[in-house]
């Protein structure tokens, strides 16, 4: 276990802890390290967070940056770190790129918590963190108090795999070339226009002149969003990480927290009926929808931060 986190006495707000834990996974010789962080107020119910597939363990602000859920993970957002405490990790593969499956992430979270001294807990769930919290509840029905997923889905809809198989190729022919950066920009310049609705891009960039490229307009907003990526992220990690996207989670039948799941109405990648089709596959609880609409489609729970805050204030 690492020691606590050092933050400046003006941003001394609540408590942080880093952890540092370690599994052993089926087909993995070496043992596996995993690295989460308890932040909050520690008299508080624990929670687990988890995001999409470019979240950290860095759900809240800290002196090395933002948190990756502004406005939600924040003071007077539904996770004020003075009334909840949060449990979040770094996912599997993060720091290169072994093989980690849906199945093994949840080993990862559950190690944390035991490592944290957490015996129950409630989870809260985004894209592929919403998958994932499903694998968990299912693993271990009686550790898990409740379940709060965002544009999350047990299944796969076939026009998501059809993007991540093209993001997948990308890669791999990058790779062959010796250009793997080079791929990461380019599969993730793909994956934003999943993320998002053509509504917002008609919106925010208009039609696009003869001049439109690269320096402004949807070219150059891509060609950032992709170059941004590759700097952090190995073409490894993110195959990795596609693969573990591709994988439905199980055993729902087992899920007995209660549950409740959003779903946004324009969001393309996790489409309402996916999620509408995980709830009725909880068949040992009620599980409840709700529907929003959203400019920014599936990514509109990281930018709609108050339809979010309202849905998750309402947790019980």
């Amino acid at each position: 276990m690492l020691p606590a986190l050092r933050i400046p006495p003006a941003a001394a707000r609540f408590a942080v802890r880093d952890l540092q834990t370690t599994i052993d996974l089926p087909g993995q010789a070496a043992t596996t390290i995993v690295h989460g962080r308890l932040a909050g107020n520690p008299d508080a119910a624990p929670v687990i967070v988890l995001g999409g597939v470019s979240a950290d363990r860095r759900v809240l602000s800290d002196e090395h940056g933002p948190g990756w859920w502004p406005g939600v993970a924040a003071r007077g957002g539904a996770l004020d770190p003075d009334h909840v405490q949060i449990l979040s990790m770094d996912f599997l593969g993060s720091a290169s790129g072994e093989p980690a499956r849906l199945q093994d992430q949840a080993s990862a979270a559950l190690a944390l918590a035991d490592a944290a001294g957490i015996e129950q807990f409630s989870i809260i769930g985004a894209s592929f963190g919403g998958t994932v919290a499903l694998e968990i509840a299912a693993r271990a029905p009686q550790r898990v108090t409740g379940l709060d997923l965002l544009c999350a889905a047990a299944g796969i809809h076939p026009m998501a795999q059809a993007w991540r198989s093209i993001q997948r190729e990308i890669l791999e022919l990058a790779l062959d070339a010796g250009l793997g950066a080079r791929g990461v920009d380019i599969a993730r310049r793909l994956a934003m226009t999943t993320y998002r609705t053509p509504e917002e891009f008609a919106q925010r960039f208009g039609p696009a002149g003869p001049d439109d490229r690269c320096d402004r307009g949807v070219e150059g907003y891509l060609q950032a969003r992709g170059s941004d990526y590759a700097r952090t992220v190995s073409p490894e990690r993110y195959l990795s990480r596609l693969d573990a996207m591709q994988a439905p989670a199980g055993g729902l039948e087992r899920i007995c927290a209660p549950t409740r799941l959003l779903a946004i109405r324009s969001d393309r990648l996790v489409p309402p009926a996916e999620i509408h089709a995980t709830a009725q596959a909880l068949t040992a609880v009620r599980a409840e929808v709700i529907e929003i609409d959203s400019l920014y489609g599936h990514d509109g729970f990281l930018k709609d931060a108050g339809p979010v805050n309202e849905f998750l204030k309402d947790r019980s």
